[in-house]
């Protein structure tokens, strides 16, 4: 069994970072390493600092933590849906859209489609595929109530992001998948959600939902470099902290708020994506998203979920709580990814 990589012990003068992590105000990645789970740890190992002895899938699963979460799976392949998930539809895309939550929490824990939980949950998601590609089960109308009209676009590219990153890169319902993407996209090279907030593709497209529909391509090592994914990606970082074009999200506070896990498209995962398929700092869109999210850095290293505190000038904000710490170490995580890339 591989060993975890021991944290600094309290009171050791910290090394002083070099390169990406010497920009930041503080250097997070011994925090995380010193207070953060096994699973979370072995993603530090893994994703930040390029360990090769970074624990793999069968360690993994061994951990507390992820037999706990495995254990919420049913035995349909799905897990439950949480008040979020139920707010936006009818059960079946409710639990849709828990299970490829839960297929993308598994990306990050580390696992893929050779284990039997991800296997499972990636078999329900497509199993409603249609001919089109487009997934069945993620069809939605104007409302919750509404009788499912179209599916979502958004969501049928966060699904095949989530079914990439797990190893489904390759399989033919995937294809099938993006297919179905590229045949909705507007004419300006992004996306918006067609059958409900318009019919037509020469209307401009949303950034709400090309930023989620991005996230397949991003996620897709045989897709990322394509013409449409950059198409796409330039289109979408000129929309950075810009009110979206339609009613869904449409404040620019929106993008503020940062989700973890992700959820709807914010400046982190718009970012995160960009920089998947190949802009970099030549890109202003991408300049001015990095001091954004750079600046988010709390004051005890980590960056917090959700929207930024809104203080009186001269005021602190409160000390966050031990309960906060645990989602703001995973999206830090996220962040710190996102910023070695883009640096």
């Amino acid at each position: 069994m591989n060993r975890l990589t021991p944290a600094p012990p309290l009171g050791t003068p910290p090394r002083f970072p070099s390169g990406w992590r010497a920009r930041l105000g503080r250097d997070p990645v011994p925090i995380l390493l010193r207070e953060g789970g096994p699973a979370l740890v072995a993603r530090v190992r893994r994703d930040l600092i390029d360990d090769d002895e970074a624990p793999g899938q069968d360690e993994v699963v061994t951990y507390a933590e992820v037999k706990a979460f495995l254990r919420k799976q049913d035995k349909t392949g799905g897990f439950p849906a949480k008040p979020p998930e139920k707010s936006l539809g009818p059960a079946r895309f409710a639990r849709a859209v828990a299970t490829l939550r839960a297929l993308e929490r598994m990306a990050d824990y580390g696992l893929g489609k050779t284990h039997p939980a991800v296997a499972s949950a990636a078999e329900l998601v497509l199993s409603s595929q249609a001919a089109d590609g487009g997934i069945g089960d993620l069809a939605l109308g104007d409302t919750p109530e509404a009788r499912g009209r179209t599916v979502a676009i958004h969501f049928q590219g966060w699904a095949l992001a989530a079914l990439c990153r797990t190893g489904y890169d390759d399989d033919a319902r995937v294809e099938k998948g993006f297919k179905h993407l590229l045949a909705n996209r507007q004419a300006d090279g992004g996306w918006a959600w067609r059958g409900v907030r318009t019919d037509s593709a020469a209307r401009p497209s949303s950034h709400l939902v090309t930023g989620m529909a991005l996230r397949a391509f991003a996620a897709s090592s045989t897709r990322r470099t394509s013409r449409e994914a950059r198409r796409a990606a330039e289109l979408l970082a000129t929309r950075f902290l810009q009110p979206d074009r339609y009613p869904d999200r449409k404040a620019a506070a929106f993008w503020e708020q940062l989700g973890e896990p992700r959820f709807y498209t914010d400046v982190l995962d718009a970012l995160d994506c960009v920089t998947a398929v190949g802009l970099g700092k030549e890109n202003s869109g991408v300049r001015t998203a990095e001091a954004y999210v750079r600046g988010r850095q709390n004051a005890d290293g980590l960056w917090y979920p959700g929207a930024p505190p809104r203080m009186e000038p001269g005021a602190k904000p409160p000390p966050p709580s031990a309960k906060d710490r645990e989602p703001a170490r995973w999206l830090t995580v996220r962040v710190l990814i996102v910023l070695r890339r883009v640096n």
